[in-house]
């Protein structure tokens, strides 16, 4: 039975049910987190194939838009019968987004002269034939930027074309510079009229599936990672180094394919298209995740309270069954202390009936042996008296020591037969500081007294109760060699007890030793017997009392006593 016992407690111990616990809230919150994760992935995946298909759409629209532009560069007379934007307009468009450029660049030099060289990168980044910037005192001076000197106009545009088609095959422009002195001026010539005429293509497809879907922004970046086209206009001409789009240009020639990069709020999806030969932009359309974020937040909310009404209802189950069985095992455990406590009081009672009888008779004879000695055997000269009555107490000392050894055996070992009698515990406390006092100014502890007035006498057996206290302040005593304060206290707990206190403010009491504290023969000294705090328990058990201890390691140990109120009447 007792090895029964033993394996259901190893099961339904408690640390063992909070493993069970802790092992199901684990798995619950892994599968938590795998349907979370799975639902992500099913949103974003169905968001990409949203982004895939406009991808899609405006590629055709851009192919589409590029044939209709070669058609008008290699026959400008078919332009008249093509719905808008026809050559003419999409020059004009060319020109426009030209002289914007101009005046940013216009901006970007400064005040300063340039330095060297820097013109001619400007112009190639831009993709201009040339940049220069012309002083007013420079001559011969252009014909087409006269008005610009006499004040009467902010650019002048000096166009050339084609007699037959008027098709526009070069271009100079000239601004009055704004943020320096002179002009700038730029030429351009029918190659990059061809490249900017594509940039407007591309700006226009922008316009057109801007507004779209969840559509958030749509890009183009060359291979340069210079912004041709943007949902922002703000934004054109600036340069955006991403990896991402670096690790799509790096793919071979025609290896292109949809790829995707989760930002802040949003998911961009982009494919590298070619516009013409040798001519390759980066489309990026960047979708919002909004609506998706909303519904992941719902779904992990969905699944968390899921999770926490499954932990709650285990834990309910797990609480439920422990309950049970435990009743079952406090009863078990119980019967088992009772038989152990059985079993060690009769050896201890053996023990102690044969201790008394062989070593009783033996001290009482030394004892008294140690007396006459003093009294007939004590040396002639002064001098050697004290030495010899300071070895004799020494003796007697021991003698006495063995004989409260024996004492405590026999206490615990018979039943207790206290003599009742009412007594005030403030008599009890006076009389144990009495006892204690000496030894507590060796040490250098401070006593304090603290007993409510008014306190009922209590019925009680007045040594045993005292010896019990004793022992608690010895033990007090003992934890502060250094010196300390040593509290007694008496006051009402309720209506129906009496509480003393024994308070130190030693070192404390381990955890790990504080629940053994009242075991036989445990101890921490080096001399104890560890017999002192399980008589001082006993004492107060048979009084109907109880004793309970609270200490905190570095700052005390507390003994609180409680002892029954007789009624009244």
């Amino acid at each position: 039975m007792k090895k029964l016992g033993r394996q259901k407690n190893w099961f339904f111990r408690p640390v063992t049910l909070l493993t069970i616990w802790i092992l199901l809230a684990l798995l619950v919150i892994f599968n938590g987190f795998y349907e979370a994760k799975r639902a992500k992935n099913n949103l974003y995946g169905l968001l990409f194939d949203e982004g895939s298909a406009l991808i899609s759409g405006i590629e055709k629209s851009i192919q589409s838009s590029l044939s209709s532009l070669k058609a008008i560069e290699a026959f400008p007379e078919i332009s008249s019968f093509l719905t808008p934007p026809n050559l003419w307009s999409l020059d004009e468009a060319v020109v426009d987004l030209i002289l914007e450029i101009t005046f940013r660049l216009d901006q970007e030099l400064g005040t300063g002269l340039p330095a060297e060289g820097r013109l001619k990168e400007m112009a190639a980044q831009e993709r201009f034939s040339s940049l220069q910037i012309i002083s007013d005192q420079e001559k011969p001076f252009p014909h087409f930027c006269i008005p610009l000197l006499e004040g009467k106009s902010l650019y002048a545009i000096e166009r050339k074309e084609k007699a037959e088609t008027g098709q526009m095959e070069s271009l100079s422009l000239a601004v009055a510079r704004k943020a320096g002195k002179g002009l700038l001026l730029i030429h351009i010539n029918q190659d990059d009229l061809r490249f900017y005429r594509r940039r407007v293509i591309l700006q226009g497809v922008i316009e057109e599936w801007g507004g779209k879907g969840g559509i958030k922004y749509i890009s183009f970046h060359g291979e340069d990672f210079y912004i041709w086209a943007d949902t922002n206009a703000s934004q054109i001409g600036k340069k955006e180094e991403d990896p991402f789009l670096k690790s799509l240009f790096q793919k071979p020639q025609g290896k292109a394919e949809i790829d995707r990069q989760l930002k802040p709020g949003v998911l961009e999806v982009a494919k590298v298209i070619e516009v013409e030969e040798g001519n390759r932009v980066a489309l990026s359309i960047g979708l919002t995740t909004e609506k998706v974020e909303e519904i992941i937040a719902a779904d992990r909310r969905n699944i968390f309270l899921f999770s926490l009404f499954l932990l709650a209802l285990g834990g309910l189950g797990i609480t439920v069954i422990y309950r049970l069985e435990n009743r079952h095992l406090a009863k078990l455990k119980e019967l088992e202390e009772k038989i152990h406590q059985s079993e060690k009081l009769s050896s201890l009672a053996n023990l102690a009936a044969a201790v008394a009888h062989e070593i009783r008779n033996p001290l009482n004879a030394i004892s008294m042996a140690i007396q006459r000695l003093q009294r007939e055997f004590l040396p002639a000269e002064s001098s050697e008296q004290k030495e010899y009555l300071r070895f004799t107490d020494v003796l007697r000392g021991e003698v006495k020591r063995v004989n409260e050894i024996i004492e405590q055996f026999l206490f615990f070992a018979r039943p207790a037969k206290l003599q009742l009698s009412q007594v005030q515990i403030a008599e009890i406390l006076r009389d144990l500081v009495l006892l204690i006092q000496e030894t507590a100014e060796q040490q250098k502890i401070k006593i304090e007294e603290e007993v409510s007035p008014h306190l009922p006498p209590l019925k009680v057996d007045r040594q045993r109760l005292q010896e019990a206290l004793l022992n608690l302040a010895n033990n007090a005593l003992q934890a502060m060699p250094a010196g300390g304060k040593l509290k007694l206290a008496a006051k009402f707990s309720g209506d129906q007890e009496i509480l003393i206190e024994v308070a130190d403010s030693g070192p404390g009491i381990p955890p790990e030793n504080l629940r053994r504290i009242f075991d036989y023969y445990f101890t921490t000294k080096d001399k104890g017997m560890g017999l002192g705090l399980p008589l001082a328990h006993k004492i107060i058990k048979e009084h109907g009392g109880r004793i309970e201890v609270i200490s905190q390691v570095g700052r005390g140990t507390i003994f609180q006593v409680f002892l029954p109120r007789q009624e009244e009447g």
